[in-house]
């Protein structure tokens, strides 16, 4: 059986429900007592795209769940009686909702058959919910495509030197054998196996920390020594020793595009 066109559907729906424009949901929304004004669209598209002032976020997914008196998701601000008007993004989605909803009993509902979009290229007022939202919009991603893998340091005591750098801020992801494997942030790690030190004791790589005078008073506080501060052209930095007599500089973060 051939699979019915979408919006073959919303066309009938239309048939059945009361399609409002946006010039008569205006006149609505100005009215002395103004109807109940649901946003069906998803969180992200009103998030992205900000609102009809005055409208309610009910989700299309829950509409009906939140609806139903009976239901233990139900919603307060519905009532049988009061005016109902619905809109999502092209009035598509608004179609079902307006029919669930007459559906399930309610006898004054409408949608806008513009939606959102008619209303925002109408010119009309979009209020926005970024600001007061405790979802975010996405951001592009622009940090670098690769990132450092693996680091290794030989040392005397891999646990007394794990314990230094966990309490450092390093995440013990350790097997259980004879090296220790520390997790930084970005998912690299620091292999730590069993063995005589270089001669050189400086660490082949450094750290970064977001709050440097924030992370030299926590390191002061947990016994770890640091040195005192530095400032120098690009960062300002500090200077651990580990338990197996590495030296390891922390700098300020020049981290940039982090999402």
């Amino acid at each position: 059986m051939a699979i019915k066109p979408i919006f073959e559907s919303v066309d009938e729906l239309k048939q059945t429900i009361e399609n409002l424009s946006v010039e008569a949901l205006v006149k609505e929304l100005a009215a002395p007592k103004p109807p109940l004004l649901l946003d069906i669209r998803e969180i992200q598209e009103q998030v992205d795209l900000g609102t009809i002032p005055g409208a309610i976020h009910a989700p299309r997914g829950m509409l009906e769940f939140w609806a139903d008196p009976a239901s233990p998701y139900f919603r307060n601000y519905f009532s049988e009686e009061q005016r109902t008007i619905v809109f999502c993004a092209g009035g598509g989605r608004s179609a079902f909702a307006a029919k669930a909803l007459m559906d399930m009993g309610y006898q004054n509902v409408a949608h806008l058959e513009a939606g959102f979009t008619g209303w925002s290229k109408a010119g009309q007022t979009v209020e926005e919910t970024a600001s007061r939202s405790r979802w975010t919009r996405k951001s592009e991603d622009t940090r670098p495509a690769v990132w450092v893998g693996h680091l290794s340091m030989t040392v005397p005591d891999p646990a007394e030197s794990k314990a230094f750098f966990v309490s450092a801020g390093m995440r013990d992801v350790s097997p259980g054998s004879d090296i220790a494997i520390l997790e930084l942030r970005g998912g690299t790690h620091l292999i730590l196996s069993k063995g005589d030190p270089d001669d050189d004791l400086n660490a082949a790589f450094d750290l970064m920390v977001d709050n440097v005078d924030a992370s030299h008073a926590a390191f002061t506080e947990l016994g770890l020594g640091p040195s005192p501060i530095t400032d120098a052209r690009f960062h300002r930095s500090f200077t651990l020793q580990e338990p197996g007599g590495h030296d390891i500089i922390v700098h300020s973060s020049h981290v940039e595009g982090v999402v």
